[in-house]
């Protein structure tokens, strides 16, 4: 073949290949849609015309004839799919001069959404990173070619990300609230499948009434025992838990048939085939009727927080129900908690029909090692080999990692690759919206809620590569890697901390982890250098502002530090902190030193909150942050600590640490001086002052000090931290004491040296609870350290007793100073 011939060959090949391929953004294009499609067919032209610079006028295809350009929301001539209509889908169809984009967009749905999205990654090369102008990365680009065939994509999970992102959304400012919408869209985050609620909600109650059901079928209800009880009020004998006005955590009689038979039905006569939840109600309060025991097989030898599992039961009961409901209505669906009591894989075998909807609840970023890391992830897959449709339920962070930049992108990874492999339903949650902490995580498992065979590192240059730029890419990729390695390093120390047992509450050793350990000074120190060499790198206003981005996250662990640290000695220095360990200091208890600790934590607490404002508005920190750190009923820190410092300054400061035994033995020393005596710390009872803010708070506390005395026997209570004063004062005690009778014939109470004489302060106002108030003459004390005794006795000679002390209180007032008679005025 002559050099014309090939020329001339090459050149018809050329035009071949051209006639069968969509030239994008080599000229301008018609965007054809429908009225329905509008909107999508304008974030399509708005994103090829920044990328192409190129025209897309928009038209509405109305005569049905399909002229060259974009169709979207438009099926292509003779298009036959082979997909379940009830599903997610998208399609992008590319023939010669002509591409489609749609997808499924029946009932609530939102294909075609979900294909525009995907048609600009794919071929637009268009990221949207985070929610915002700054997170959307739409660079000018060549022109693509987009060959002939068909890309049809059905996403595993029927459920992706959905109502993960609402925790606080109406503390959202309107646009954060619309940009988060717009990016959730764009990442694909969605369903195709609905729930009559979350489908998954405590829901006993609710399906049996007590106002209905509980006077005529108490059996309907559990049988409770105290030796299995949980909380308070604590029952003193067997009891069904029917009647709507007791306290307390109360459950149904699981193995009942008849219960059995009226959740059923009602799960099955509505026919919309929305999930309806079969879980129990929160907490414990489960049936102990010898049926209901039986079905727990080992589960009653299996502990968890030091109660009983039963998990075997809980199937035993769901199995049934969803039986029962398939064959009533084979449409409805049943959703239930795998969670708390019950979140393990029965032993039993179990085999769901096709309506049975689990959404187990789990927190892999707290796994320790890889061995908890693991047993979350086999449970998932045990979990799918009974029928059911597992959902998993996350907590990758929000009010209780405090927005901590806590990356776990590699255990996410390795969670979703898990819920795949089940054959699971999807993957919803709990989390934060601070993206200048949390970026990469929530970028990744959004991307992998929608395609789990993608793999995490690609992902993460993904992200580094657009958002900065390719010369301060590596930079921010190895950031990124560095804060996970250091995540991961320091995880094995959850719950190893010296003070968890004395405060063994998951939220305050988290804050203790993440403010001592993860992000002291150290992290900072790691990251300073990388983000000046990425800023310095990053070759645009835009690649630069994202590097200033992330940085917030990062100064924002560095001032939540500060913040809780100073919480924590705080807490160390006698003030009841919710969610707050006390710190290992030992804090001298005298007023200016106290007043500087307070000082310190109002300051670190304002610097915090004025920050969270400042940085507020753009999705890298969101207001709810704020507003969740101010309140009084869940980390009233802040406000505690302000009140401390006026109480200082006013005598009404109170010495006493720990005095509410909320911190259980912290700063306390019991012990026997005659006999056999036993002491605890118990929640069955508490006399907490109404501004002890440990009670109403998540930290459920409420805890005092219980001593079960032997007739004849001898014990003392000791303050361990003296309270100091460097001037002369008057000094003020008083507690509380649960007895049947006068409680001060069984004390001796020693403040110092000095011997104090006691007042039985409500002797003749009793409320039937028989904790007497107890308050003592004022002494006067010179400077000095000063600790609390109390010898406690019990001189019966035949008979025990049990007495519970709480809320001790010890103020000092300072003497004013009385000038010497004849001295100069």
């Amino acid at each position: 073949m002559n050099v014309k011939k090939f020329l001339l060959f090459a050149l018809a090949m050329l035009i071949s290949v051209s006639a069968s391929a969509f030239e994008l953004g080599k000229s301008d294009a018609t965007i054809w849609h429908t009225k329905k499609s509008a909107a999508q067919a304008k974030v399509l032209q708005t994103y090829l015309s920044r990328v192409f610079g190129k025209k897309y006028p928009l038209k509405l295809f109305s005569n049905g004839k399909h002229l060259p350009g974009i169709f979207v929301g438009i099926r292509h001539p003779g298009s036959k799919l082979n997909v379940d209509m009830e599903r997610d889908f998208t399609v992008i169809h590319s023939e010669k001069d002509k591409v489609y984009i749609y997808g499924n967009d029946k009932a609530k749905l939102t294909g075609t959404a979900y294909a525009v999205a995907d048609f600009l990654e794919k071929h637009a090369g268009v990221r949207f990173l985070w929610p915002g102008e700054l997170g959307t990365v739409a660079e000018k680009r060549d022109p693509v070619t987009i060959k002939d065939g068909t890309d049809l994509y059905v996403p595993p999970f029927k459920l992706r990300m959905t109502s993960s992102f609402t925790y606080g959304m109406r503390l959202l400012s309107a646009k954060d609230a619309a940009d988060l919408h717009t990016w959730l869209l764009r990442m694909k985050t969605g369903r195709s499948i609905f729930s009559n609620g979350s489908g998954f909600q405590h829901a006993f109650f609710h399906l049996l009434p007590r106002e209905k059901y509980g006077k005529t079928h108490p059996e309907y209800y559990s049988l409770v025992t105290p030796a299995r009880w949980i909380g308070e009020p604590k029952p003193t004998v067997p009891t069904r838990r029917n009647d709507p006005s007791f306290g307390g955590p109360a459950q149904l009689c699981t193995s009942n048939k008849d219960v059995r038979r009226i959740i059923a039905e009602k799960i099955a006569a509505p026919k919309d085939g929305k999930i309806r939840s079969i879980s129990p109600n929160d907490g414990f309060g489960f049936c102990e009727c010898a049926n209901c025991l039986a079905q727990d097989g080992n589960d009653a030898k299996r502990l968890r927080n030091n109660h009983l599992m039963v998990t075997n039961r809980m199937y035993d009961f769901a199995e049934d129900i969803a039986k029962q409901v398939y064959k009533l209505n084979p449409k409805a669906k049943v959703g239930m908690f795998a969670y708390s009591f019950y979140n393990g894989v029965p032993e039993q075998k179990v085999q769901f029909p096709p309506n049975m909807y689990l959404s187990y609840c789990y927190f892999i970023g707290f796994t320790r090692n890889k061995a908890e890391e693991d047993e979350i992830n086999n449970k998932i897959i045990g979990l799918g080999k009974t029928g059911a449709q597992v959902i998993g339920r996350e907590y990758w962070g929000t009010h209780y990692t405090m927005n901590y930049p806590l990356s776990h992108s590699r255990k996410i990874d390795r969670n979703v690759k898990a819920l795949h492999k089940a054959n699971a339903a999807g993957i919803y949650g709990e989390t934060g919206k601070c993206f200048a902490a949390r970026a990469t995580d929530l970028y990744i498992l959004c991307k992998l809620s929608w395609d789990p065979t993608l793999k995490r590192e690609d992902l993460l240059k993904e992200f580094c590569d657009a958002a900065f730029g390719a010369k301060a890419s590596p930079v921010m990729y190895q950031l990124f890697e560095k804060i996970e390695d250091r995540v991961e390093k320091y995880m094995p120390q959850f719950f190893s901390g010296k003070m968890v047992k004395f405060y063994p509450n998951g939220y305050a050793e988290r804050n203790r982890l993440m403010s001592e350990v993860i992000f002291n000074a150290d992290f900072q120190k790691m990251c300073a250098p990388l983000i000046k060499k990425a800023r310095q790198l990053a070759d645009t206003p835009e690649r630069k502002a994202r590097v200033d981005f992330i940085n917030r996250g990062i100064r924002m662990a560095a001032i939540t530090t500060e913040s809780l640290r100073s919480i924590a000695d705080l807490a160390a220095a006698g003030v009841n902190m919710p969610l707050t360990q006390p710190s290992t200091a030992n804090i001298r208890m005298e007023k200016k030193n106290l007043i500087k600790i307070a000082g310190r934590a109002v300051k670190a607490e304002g610097a915090r909150n004025t920050f969270l404002l400042a940085n507020s508005g753009d999705n890298a920190i969101t207001r709810g942050v704020f507003f969740g750190s101010t309140s009084f009923s869940l980390r009233p820190w802040k406000g505690l600590a302000e009140i401390a410092l006026i109480q200082l300054k006013n005598g009404m400061y109170n010495y006493v640490v720990n005095n509410a035994f909320e911190y259980y033995g912290y700063s306390w020393d019991v012990k026997n001086i005659k006999g056999d005596g036993k002491f605890q710390y118990t929640a069955a009872t508490n006399r907490d002052s109404d501004d002890n803010y440990m009670v109403p708070c998540h930290a459920g506390q409420g805890i005092s000090l219980q001593l079960d005395m032997p007739a004849g026997s001898e014990m003392s209570i000791t303050q361990l931290r003296p309270a100091s004063s460097d001037v002369p004062v008057r000094a003020s005690l008083g507690f509380y004491v649960r007895s049947a009778g006068n409680p001060l014939k069984n004390l001796t109470v020693y403040l110092g040296n000095k011997k104090l004489e006691g007042i039985w302060v409500n002797e003749k106002l009793q409320n039937g609870d028989n904790w007497q108030e107890l308050r003592f003459v004022p002494v006067e004390l010179e400077p000095g350290d000063y600790q609390i005794k109390v010898i406690v006795s019990n001189p019966a000679k035949d008979k025990a007793a049990t007495l519970n002390f709480d809320n001790f209180q010890l103020k000092f007032k300072e003497l004013r100073k009385v000038a010497k008679k004849g001295a100069a005025k």
